[in-house]
This record gives structure tokens, sequence and C-alpha cells, in this order.
């Protein structure tokens, strides 16, 4: 199951050691990230691991599997987390959506800037042609 967490007031007093999460990365387009299982809460913080990942032809990329190493990770405040996912292919679900965002915003700066210079075209054209007469 895949969990949004919009408030981290949602999470007061809840264990969620053993779930993956994801915080919301600072990208100009939907990005979750630096996924990591809870081993521990304690109060506002989160004791964290690491899982490795492995190149995963079903998703095209490198991906969790559950079944890795797991490599210590740090801590990280309860406010910062932005998803909860059972399982890794809930993470891998997650940061699929960001693959294609990343790729969907990349497209649209693309029209956008044809669109720029078809309006500048035109508009240079319109001067000629006002220059003409």
């Amino acid at each position: 199951m895949i969990r949004m967490i919009c408030d981290p007031a949602e999470l007061a007093g809840e264990d969620i050691t053993g779930k993956y999460i994801l915080r919301k990365l600072n990208y100009h387009w939907f990005a979750y990230g630096k996924a990591a299982i809870v081993t521990a809460c304690k109060g506002a913080i989160l004791h964290l691991d690491r899982e490795e990942t492995v190149y995963s032809e079903r998703w095209g990329r490198r991906a969790y599997t559950g079944t890795g190493k797991r490599y210590p990770g740090g801590i990280c405040p309860i406010s910062a987390v932005a998803c909860i996912c059972d399982t890794p292919d809930d993470v891998n679900a997650v940061i699929q959506l960001d693959v294609e965002a990343q790729e969907e915003f990349y497209q649209l700066i693309a029209k956008a800037e044809a669109r720029v210079h078809a309006l500048a075209a035109s508009s240079q054209n319109s001067f000629f042609l006002a220059a003409a007469e």
C-alpha cells in the first residue's frame, strides 16, 4: 500500500518501523526519493537503513528488491516523510512516476521553446512585411 503524507501530524504516535519511506525532492517536477526502511521510531526522529538496489528488467533501471543488503542510512525527522510504502514494488512504482514526470517536464519545456521560436519567427516576418510597405 502507498500512503501519501500531507501533514506530518498524521504520523503522530504511529510506529512505522519496517516500512519504506520516501521524501519529497526539491525538483521542478513531481519527485519522491531517498527511499529508506525505518528501523526505529524515537519520538520525532526516524532511524533508517538504506537498501541495495539492482538493475531490474521490469523497471528498466536500478530498483529496490527487498532482498538486497542493507546499510545504515542515518536518521531523518518524521516531518520529512512524504510517502510511506509497504513493499519494494510500491517504492519502485512511486519512483517510476518520478521518471515519467521528469520526461513530461522536459517535453513541456521543449514544446514551450518551440512555440516561442515560432512566435519570434512570425514576429520577425511581420516586421519585414511592415517595413516593405
